[in-house]
């Protein structure tokens, strides 16, 4: 069934403001009106865009930023109708979509590094009430990381690029990074090392401080599991320090000295 010729117009607008080529003006529509619409829907994403990507939209030259936001425009098929949510848009189309030899190779883990600083601070959660706890009872129970808390991976050292600084080769053993937002609701994001990224995913998998260090020795054929008892003790009591850890479940994990 043909649409109406209103809806058909509607059609050929829009698709001219997302591509707007000579060749391509709709019929009956004149080119100098539809330029102001093209620039108005393109400083729309401009301005939601470099807001959430400060580091991102500092490092591209304008002349390439522009074009970015163009293509974005131009090839993105949206899935949502939400003014807030073209961030995520945004991330999804530089994951999955977007393929330019002259754009940085780090050019999506930096902009969904950034874009999760956004996501922490909106999502929803209670407020963070956080216990004292001492070293032994962060070891012996499982502790309880804040509700709003991501373990982050990138290939790239995202947290350290800038404009002054732009990565040449990633680091051998790649980024590892906990976002989470403390008790008076900042985001926060720590660079982990990754002995320190696997004891907090084995800690979010349910286990006390003391089984997953010991399944870590373990892993690396260790003849001597209590030497890392110091060195698991010491990052938990910093990750509790610093509002990630709020808290402690009890188990039934008995650790014997």
């Amino acid at each position: 069934m043909t649409p109406p010729v209103f809806q058909q117009l509607q059609r050929a607008q829009l698709a001219y403001l997302r591509r707007p080529l000579a060749e391509h003006l709709p019929l009956g529509f004149d080119g100098e009106r539809l330029a102001v619409y093209v620039e108005l829907l393109y400083n729309k994403f401009d301005e939601s865009l470099s807001a959430c990507f400060p580091v991102l939209h500092s490092i591209l030259e304008p002349i390439h930023w522009r074009a970015l936001l163009k293509d974005f425009i131009a090839e993105h098929h949206c899935l949502s109708p939400y003014y807030r949510q073209i961030p995520d848009e945004f991330v999804l189309y530089l994951q999955n979509e977007r393929r330019n030899q002259g754009d940085p190779p780090y050019l999506a883990e930096l902009a969904h590094f950034e874009w999760i600083e956004l996501v922490l601070s909106i999502a929803e959660a209670e407020a963070v009430v956080i216990e004292l706890l001492t070293n032994e009872q962060l070891l012996q129970a499982v502790p309880v990381f804040a509700p709003v808390m991501r373990l982050l991976h990138y290939v790239w050292p995202v947290q350290q690029i800038n404009r002054a600084y732009h990565a040449v080769e990633p680091p051998p053993a790649g980024t590892h990074i906990l976002g989470f937002r403390d008790a008076n609701e900042q985001v926060r994001l720590i660079a982990l090392n990754p002995a320190a990224a696997r004891l907090i995913q084995l800690l979010q998998s349910g286990l006390s401080g003391y089984e997953a260090l010991r399944r870590i020795g373990e892993t690396l054929n260790s003849q001597d599991p209590s030497a890392l008892i110091p060195f698991g003790a010491g990052i938990l009591a910093d990750l509790h320090r610093q509002g990630a850890i709020i808290g402690i479940h009890p188990t039934h994990y008995e650790h014997s000295t």
